[in-house]
């Protein structure tokens, strides 16, 4: 095992990520960047295709592998998924260098990505026992709150809001199946104008 980010990030290896001490909150994929708090993540699927990317706090991280069978085991299906022309279908790398990190951290830089190119994200935050999730769209970005307009899969009669402290905010998702698949979802069945 070996926790140091900026050497995965140099060598390109594919890491497993443990978050809050247990394995409900694993990733696989590439560490990108990271900053003082921070770290963008190339997540990679149970099938070998890039599902997305992520930013990640530092502090949630309680174990990183570099080596393990799993991880030997999706060389070979993303191998699969580069010959099969799927591992790449949500353009990663594209989106990825439309960010500029010199001005804010990386969650803030991403946030402010989202809310002017009005994408569909998901926010983790983590209260207590667990993290909640949301996914919808930024609705506004204060000194120290993040307003966002959120969908429930199980209602969708209306969008619901919340505002979530830049501090709690422990996990953010964008370009996967997650975020695409909500913002299908809302473009189907709820107001054009989400914000």
């Amino acid at each position: 095992m070996n926790n140091n980010y900026n050497e995965h990030k140099k060598t390109g290896h594919l890491v497993e990520l443990y978050r809050y001490g247990d394995s409900k909150h694993f990733s696989v994929g590439y560490v990108v960047v990271s900053d003082s708090k921070f770290m963008l993540f190339k997540q990679v699927s149970t099938d070998g295709a890039l599902d997305g990317a992520a930013v990640i706090r530092l502090n949630t991280i309680s174990q990183v592998k570099d080596a393990s069978d799993y991880l030997t085991a999706l060389t070979a299906l993303i191998a699969l998924a580069r010959q099969k022309n799927f591992y790449d279908i949500w353009h990663i790398d594209d989106v990825l260098n439309q960010f500029d990190f010199d001005q804010h951290s990386i969650l803030k830089t991403v946030l402010k990505w989202a809310f002017k190119n009005d994408r569909v994200i998901s926010l983790g935050i983590h209260p207590g026992k667990r993290e909640e999730k949301y996914t919808g769209f930024v609705g506004a970005l204060k000194s120290k709150k993040v307003h966002f307009n959120y969908i429930d899969r199980s209602d969708l009669s209306a969008r619901w809001a919340v505002k979530l402290a830049y501090a709690d905010i422990n996990y953010l998702e964008f370009a996967s199946f997650e975020t695409y698949g909500a913002t299908a979802i809302m473009e189907r069945f709820m107001a054009a104008d989400f914000h």
